[in-house]
Formats: structure tokens, C-alpha cells, sequence
């Protein structure tokens, strides 16, 4: 039945009569500021740079008065829009609102400027993040782990053995460069594995050490050279640290305004019962 009324010619009509009457409601307003659009300065001046900068040029008059139309025009869409409540329940139009939030909340906090004490200070509190990388140069050999557990004892044994007397010990088959120069931490974790670096600050220095385990088997390192981290200067690291200041800044305001905001708002919930005796 209510396909049947939906499909109806006679509806359609009604429907577009009835979007012409709010539309026409709309238009003929007792209100004059509700349907008033104000150019002023500011919005002419705003609209000279939207065409700026998306034609690398200076609007000439008439293309000025153009644009200015289009906005007013785009103004006039928009309102009505608003006024039929085509604006409600929309997800497109709920996230871009979202959006515009966060970029409110994050243009007032970015707009306030740290001292350098303050930089400071918060790069004293967070030298961790502001040192440089390990590097290594070095030298490795692989033993495979395809083998049962004794004979992989086995093996192990034999490379101690050789390394004992002074020898190096012998690599097997592998696609890992046995030799490597001045190659940052982060390199080295992507060929072996993550935190396989981390392993190397204890082993000394030109002398066979292992074996050492990682995502590919096991290895004999022989380390060459190895710089560890060390602090970056405050005035090197100074833009990463205003990032980092404002980015500290900016989740706590927004902490801050999401508890304001919860204390504002009441949040009723529906029990599975309630819904039940609803049915």
C-alpha cells in the first residue's frame, strides 16, 4: 500500500508544491536580516584571495564582481538548504562540522606563541625524543635456525669454537649482507628485525661476539665502529620542539573542552527493558 502511495504521480506533485510554499515562505520572510547577505570588506578581501590563489593572478574588476555573485548565490543555496533541515542527519555535513571544530579549537591554540623558556624547558622534559640515531659498521655471519635444536647447538658450538682460536667463523648461505658500513639503527632493524640494534650497544669492539638472535637465525657480529645516540642542540632541534609543544598543547585543550563539554550535556540511555516495553 504504501509503495502504491509513494509511486503516485499526484504525490510528486504535492511534494514539489510543497517544496515551492517553504521555499516561497522562505523568500517572503517578515524577517529582513535572516535573508540578508552582507558583503562587507573582510569577505570581499576573502574572496579576492580565493581567486588569487587558485589563478596566480590578481581578479580583474568584472571577474571580482563575478565571483562575488557566485558566492552570493552558493549563500542563498545554502541557507534555503538549512531552512528545509537538508542539513540534519547528514554524515558528509556532520564530519565537515567535526572538522571545523578541531581547526577552531587548534588555530586558537597554535595562535599563542612559546617563549623559548618554555621551549626549553619542554625539550629538557622530553630529550629523548630529540637525540640522533645509533650507527654501526660492522660485520656478520648467519646461521640458519632450519634445523632441529641439537644440531643447531651443534653448529653455535662450532662457531665458538673457531672464534676461541682466533679465527672468524663461518657463514652459511644467506641473502643479508655480511658487512656493513655506517648504517643508522633503524637500517640495520629493517634487515634483522626490530630491536636486533638494541642488542649491539653491549658487545665490544673488533672481536667476534654472539650469537646474537633475530627474525632471520642467529648471528656472530664483529663491530667495527659504533657511535651511540647522543643529545641534539636545543637550537637544531628548536622547530620539531615548537611542533611538539603545540602539538601537546593542542590535545589537551581538547581534552580540556571535551570535559567541559560532558559536563554540559546530559547523556540519557535507553535500557534493553525500556526498548522492550516500547514494543
Amino acid at each position: 500500500m504504501l509503495k502504491k502511495i509513494i509511486t503516485e504521480p499526484l504525490i510528486h506533485f504535492l511534494l514539489i508544491a510543497l517544496l515551492f510554499f517553504i521555499v516561497f515562505d522562505r523568500l517572503n520572510n517578515d524577517s529582513l536580516e535572516a535573508n540578508t547577505i552582507t558583503l562587507s570588506e573582510g569577505r570581499m578581501e576573502q574572496i579576492r584571495q580565493n581567486f588569487l590563489s587558485r589563478w596566480k593572478r590578481e581578479p580583474l574588476a568584472k571577474e571580482l564582481e563575478n565571483a562575488a555573485q557566485h558566492y552570493v548565490i552558493n549563500e542563498m543555496y545554502l541557507r534555503e538548504a538549512r531552512a528545509l533541515g537538508l542539513d540534519k542527519g547528514d554524515k558528509v555535513i556532520d564530519r565537515r562540522l567535526r572538522q571545523k571544530m578541531d581547526f577552531l579549537i587548534e588555530d586558537l591554540v597554535t595562535a599563542k606563541e612559546p617563549t623559548d623558556e618554555e621551549l626549553q624547558s619542554y625539550y629538557q622534559q622530553h630529550i629523548e625524543n630529540y637525540q640522533t640515531m645509533p650507527v654501526y659498521s660492522l660485520q656478520q655471519v648467519h646461521i640458519s635456525i632450519d634445523r632441529t635444536d641439537e644440531q643447531l647447538e651443534q653448529k653455535i658450538n662450532q662457531q665458538l669454537a673457531l672464534i676461541s682460536q682466533g679465527l672468524s667463523p663461518e657463514s652459511e648461505v644467506t641473502l643479508l649482507p655480511n658487512r656493513m658500513n655506517n648504517q643508522f639503527s633503524i637500517q640495520i632493524d629493517r634487515l634483522f628485525g626490530d630491536g636486533f640494534s638494541d642488542k649491539l650497544k653491549e658487545y665490544p669492539l673488533s672481536t667476534w661476539s654472539g650469537p646474537v638472535s633475530s627474525s632471520q637465525g642467529q648471528h656472530f657480529v664483529f663491530i667495527e665502529q659504533r657511535q651511540l645516540s647522543a643529545n641534539k642542540p636545543f637550537e637544531s632541534s628548536k622547530k620539531n620542539v615548537l611542533k611538539d609543544w603545540q602539538y601537546q598543547n593542542l590535545q589537551q585543550a581538547k581534552a580540556s573542552f571535551e570535559q567541559q563539554l560532558q559536563q554540559s550535556y546530559r547523556i540519557e540511555r535507553e535500557s534493553s527493558q525500556t526498548n522492550k516495553d516500547s514494543e
